[in-house]
């Protein structure tokens, strides 16, 4: 089942074929308005050069062309801290269909292009065409030829969205407090005492070590704005609706860091649906990808790990894979390693993160970049 972030922007994708088809669009609209709708005016540039960081925090809202639906409505709400909320609503029947989607958000040097970096492997972008608009561009960054609208317009009156969707982040509790922190944007969020928190907090106090270890979780929620400790100020606030899986084995990361799939160290944490621990007197289960050679190095924990790869565009096969014979306690696991990797078709980098699927698409295999 493809997950419901990236059904929305594989969906997105299609943007530009509708075009080049002339597919049927309803007449662009405005957006409806935001059931949060603040009353405060979003800050007025005073001419129409003002850099966009200089107008923060905002609301941009249009109707874009659908592939296969009316039309999409898209809300992006860009943060002053670098941070965006997306929501699309695709519009049809038999009913309208919205996704979220949470991501950072840079300009380019001469500040005309807007890149937003979510959880796709390639940003979305748009041209900052004055003050008011933005414009959809095609994934090289160029214009869409077309007479259909790819134009956000900045609403005069800022809305923040409260995006509803998965999350993964670094979750801790102490002193009967709970903090969130969103692994793409580094969003540190306070956890709301409702919805699915008694069951969060019961997960992670089983599931730590030592008090207050920050621990990785996945989960579903809504990010809101609540007042905070003092109660004079708004501050984001998640609320959590469905309680997911705490990973003590993997971190988010390092935020902003592209990791190549040829010549970086992948730690195994996942294999199939289960969670990969070491002891202290082990070693990690990794592999590396030689480039110059084509050639496959690491471990299986115990023995050494050796073989051959191919590679062209998302599509890996691993060839002639392996071990060394030396006597191990857990030989199993080790000759199930490296079936999950000559079933290998397909790799997806996340971050510090590589999934590997089988023809299926099911993954196989999750893996950590980690240095020695």
């Amino acid at each position: 089942m493809i997950p419901t972030r990236v059904f929305a922007l594989l969906a997105f994708g299609l943007l530009a074929a509708a075009c080049e088809r002339g597919e049927p669009l309803r007449p662009n609209e405005p957006p409806a308005p935001s059931a949060a709708a603040s009353s405060a005016p979003a800050p007025t540039p005073a001419g129409e050069n003002v850099p966009l960081p200089q107008r923060l925090p905002a609301l941009y809202s249009g109707l874009l062309p659908c592939a296969d639906c009316e039309g999409i409505r898209y809300d992006l709400d860009l943060r002053p801290d670098k941070v965006f909320f997306a929501r699309l609503t695709y519009l049809g029947e038999p009913k309208e269909t919205t996704f979220s989607e949470i991501g950072e958000w840079s300009l380019s040097e001469d500040q005309m292009i807007l890149a937003l970096h979510g959880d796709g492997e390639a940003p979305s972008l748009f041209a900052v065409k004055d003050a008011r608009t933005l414009r959809k561009l095609d994934i090289e960054g160029k214009e869409i030829t077309s007479q259909l609208n790819y134009d956000l317009t900045h609403q005069d009156t800022y809305s923040p969205l409260e995006p509803k969707l998965q999350l993964r982040g670094m979750y801790r509790y102490m002193a009967d407090a709970a903090i969130f922190e969103e692994c793409l944007t580094g969003l540190k969020l306070a956890v709301a005492q409702e919805g699915d928190n008694a069951a969060l907090q019961a997960a992670y106090l089983k599931a730590r070590k030592e008090p207050a270890q920050p621990l990785l979780v996945t989960l579903e929620g809504r990010i809101v704005k609540r007042p905070g400790m003092e109660g004079d100020q708004l501050r984001d606030t998640l609320i959590v609706e469905k309680t997911g899986k705490f990973l003590s084995n993997e971190n988010c990361g390092a935020r902003g860091v592209t990791h190549d799939l040829e010549g970086t160290r992948w730690v195994l944490v996942r294999l199939h649906e289960r969670e990969i621990t070491v002891s202290d007197d082990r070693r990690e289960p990794y592999f590396a990808l030689e480039s110059n050679e084509h050639r496959v190095s690491g471990h299986g924990g115990c023995n050494r790990l050796i073989g051959g790869y191919q590679s062209n565009g998302d599509q890996l096969t691993f060839t002639q894979m392996a071990l060394t014979r030396m006597a191990c306690p857990d030989v199993n696991f080790e000759e199930a390693f490296v079936k999950a990797l000559e079933s290998t078709r397909h790799w997806k980098i996340s971050g510090a993160h590589l999934e590997l699927s089988d023809a299926t698409g099911k993954v196989v295999a999750r893996f950590e970049s980690r240095n020695l």
